[in-house]
């Protein structure tokens, strides 16, 4: 037991003062103070929260010092009597401020050990020899039987074996129930006198039978508990005190004897004893130890015994249940672990039908097989071909449809953002209309000029109660970005489309972590967010220099092995006709024509899908790309169309909430 001791014998009055008063209060152990028709008793003393005074005898002080002036002992003597009636071990450290240090045993203290020991065998067997002289065993729902299989007994004037000699203990009568064989639990058949009393070292009862049994052993906490499931067929071991359990888990390390069946544990019901379970259930488990939960302590029952003496048939009737409960259980646990579990979940989507989100470009959406889904979606592609400005703008035109978007940006400010926001919607309303183009303006515009758009700020004030900005530069790695959807589906009620931007600049997890390790974390902890919450998550990725002239492929992104094998679909951004550019040309004169479309205001882009977990793969769309105001559109190339390009944003019928 810890530092606690003392507090739980003070919490627990009741197990010393077992006597109501009849005017409140306890009766006083000393001179009877409350049992008459008045009288006040034991009470607490005011202000005090666990010492007690009796106004006729005048005895003060807390449990230990009434039971020291009860015995006419000294309270050293009296704490090491209470812990035993308690049932709690007493370990002198823990109390006194310096630790008593374990010397070698005298000669007279082995002595005197060993006549303790024996004096308690000696109990043992004069107990067996008058079990009958009692009823209290038959009183508590036990045959003889079962009380003489596990040498429980009687003796009508015990003492305990320490305090023999002492003229000043009065002796009483006793059920022995013997928890080895040189120890035993004194049960007061007089419910005026402390009800337990542990005889030798505090053991657990019956814990030898775990060696041979075929059945599911049921560890209670009172030996009583336990006689009442042996009386009932089944079984059982006590340990006779929550404080046990690491006395038991150190029995089943030592003997290293996996029971052949399950154990079923089934502990007392308040905190003490849900710790204990908590504490043997943890442990088990490492130890690789079978076992499972099972309650056995009927309605309006405090424990097994006072269930088998109220309810004896239907008690009996639970105990012999006891195999086929373990059976239900075990199978339960089959279709919990397994697939089956997840059959009626799998069914209820299946109805339900996953829906793709619209990434705002049509026939983006067809090759995606209706646009987003739940999984990872990486976007790579090299500077100049607007991978930002892309994604922003496919996270706006999923905030139009009133679906929720977490944007992460490791290298903008807000204001930033939003600034490119607007340039992009002010360039949608008046770029095609000549005489308000003027009206379209550019970031650089925005900030020179001090203002924005009017007509694109109220566009973006109606989508933005679907979008949140989220802007950090190297602070954030992949599980703050989980806690932050944690966050968000706490706030909001729902799941938001993830868009980071851009993973290359996302926290190591580890400081010691290299720079591919961090990227592979990072996209299994993303990856794992996507299952978890059934959301697609969408990341920006650079790729390597020796591929910026190049065409766009897998084995071109930064650090790709991870992205490679994990993502469900890969997007790249390139410029259009990059095979025709790299086909026959140098590598020097591909950088300059590269370099040369970048500058371009206007630029032809292509959409290539490299990969596709759910569809197909190659497929090659063509865009234009507007730097200038960041804004992409699809080009309607080889479809049957009249027209020649769509916008997701038509601004006359935009859906906005």
């Amino acid at each position: 037991m810890n530092n606690n001791n003392f507090d739980y014998i003070h919490e627990h009055p009741e197990v010393y003062f077992t006597q109501q008063a009849k005017d409140g209060g306890y009766v006083c152990p000393i001179c009877g103070n409350g049992s008459g028709k008045s009288g006040t008793g034991v009470n607490l003393i005011k202000g005090q929260t666990y010492r007690y005074k009796c106004f006729k005898c005048g005895t003060s002080g807390d449990v230990i010092n009434f039971y020291a002036t009860e015995h006419n002992i000294s309270n050293r003597d009296a704490i090491l009597q209470v812990f035993e009636m308690y049932g709690l071990d007493f370990v002198a450290k823990k109390f006194y401020k310096s630790s008593i240090p374990k010397n070698t045993p005298s000669k007279e203290e082995i002595i005197q050990s060993q006549l303790e020991k024996e004096l308690i065998a000696n109990d043992i067997i004069l107990a067996t020899e008058h079990l009958h002289e009692t009823d209290y065993f038959a009183k508590r729902g036990i045959s003889y039987k079962v009380a003489e299989k596990y040498n429980c007994g009687f003796i009508e004037k015990w003492i305990h074996p320490k305090k023999r000699g002492d003229s000043q203990i009065l002796p009483s009568p006793r059920v022995i129930i013997p928890t080895s064989p040189e120890s035993y639990v004194a049960r007061a058949i007089d419910d005026n006198k402390i009800p337990k009393m542990k005889a030798g070292s505090s053991e657990i009862f019956n814990i030898e039978v775990l060696r041979n049994s075929k059945q599911s052993v049921v560890v209670v906490e009172g030996e009583f508990d336990a006689l009442s499931i042996i009386e009932a067929g089944n079984d059982a071991i006590a340990l006779g005190s929550t404080t046990n359990v690491d006395k038991f888990l150190k029995w089943l390390k030592e003997n290293n004897i996996p029971p052949p069946q399950p154990l079923v544990l089934n502990l007392d019901a308040d905190d003490a004893g849900q710790k204990a379970t908590d504490k043997l259930a943890t442990e088990l488990r490492k130890m690789k130890i079978k076992f499972y939960e099972l309650n056995l302590i009927l309605i309006n029952c405090k424990d097994q015994n006072e269930s088998l003496i109220k309810f004896r048939e239907k008690f009996l009737q639970a105990v012999a249940n006891i195999p086929l409960k373990v059976k239900q259980l075990q199978q339960e646990s089959r279709y919990k672990f397994t697939d089956f579990a997840k059959i009626d979940t799998w069914e209820k989507n299946i109805r339900m039908g996953r829906k793709a989100i619209s990434t705002g470009w049509q026939f983006l959406d067809q090759v995606l097989d209706g646009g987003l889904y739940e999984g990872l979606y990486v976007i790579p592609g090299t500077p100049g071909t607007g991978k930002t400005a892309f994604a922003l703008q496919m996270a706006f035109q999923i905030a139009q449809q009133q679906k929720d978007v977490l944007y992460i940006s490791m290298e903008m400010s807000e204001e930033e953002i939003y600034e490119r926001h607007i340039s992009r919607i002010s360039y949608q309303l008046f770029w095609s209309d000549e005489q308000n183009q003027h009206k379209a303006k550019t970031v650089h515009s925005i900030i020179q000029e001090g203002e924005t758009v009017p007509q694109a700020r109220e566009i973006f004030k109606k989508v933005a109660p679907y979008l949140r900005t989220e802007c950090s530069v190297g602070t954030l790695d992949a599980d703050d970005i989980r806690k932050i959807v944690e966050i968000y589906e706490y706030e909001l009620n729902t799941l938001p489309v993830v868009f980071i931007d851009y993973l290359q600049i996302l926290k190591a997890h580890d400081s010691h972590m290299t720079d591919k390790q961090a990227v592979d974390y990072n996209v299994l902890r993303l990856k794992q967010l996507s299952r978890d919450f059934k959301i697609p998550v969408v990341i920006l990725s650079s790729m390597n220099r020796m591929s910026y002239s190049d065409i766009i492929s897998m084995a071109a992104l930064k650090e790709s092995g991870a992205i490679e094998y994990t993502a469900d679909v890969c997007i790249g951004l390139q410029l259009a006709n990059m095979e025709q550019i790299k086909i026959g040309t140098s590598t020097g004169k591909a950088e300059k024509t590269v370099r040369q479309m970048k500058g371009k205001t206007e630029r032809e882009m292509e959409i290539v899908i490299l990969k596709n977990r759910n569809g197909k793969i190659s497929d090659e769309l063509q865009f234009k790309y507007y730097a200038m105001f960041h804004n992409f559109t699809d080009v309607l190339k080889n479809h049957n169309s009249n027209s020649k390009t769509s916008n997701f944003l038509d601004i006359s019928n935009a859906k906005m909430c």
